[in-house]
């Protein structure tokens, strides 16, 4: 289950971080999500911000769950 969640939060931080570096330098259409969505236009930086902190989010969670707890001892 780990791994999944752990390679959920690359997929939200390569889409964002991606995504970001795309529209900041002003790039055509490429694979990145947002770019495909009709309701995310005029918003994509926003939404490329938005993954990226999705991503840290779940991947520091799943790092928490995932550390022993001293408690087990």
């Amino acid at each position: 289950m780990k791994e999944i969640i752990s390679g959920m939060s690359l997929l939200f931080l390569i889409q964002g971080v991606g995504g970001l570096i795309n529209h900041l330098t002003n790039g055509g259409k490429s694979w990145f999500l947002v770019n495909y969505i009709d309701a995310f236009q005029g918003w994509e930086i926003a939404i490329d911000i938005l993954l990226i902190a999705i991503g840290g989010v779940i991947g520091l969670l799943s790092m928490k769950k995932s550390s022993p707890s001293r408690d087990d001892k």
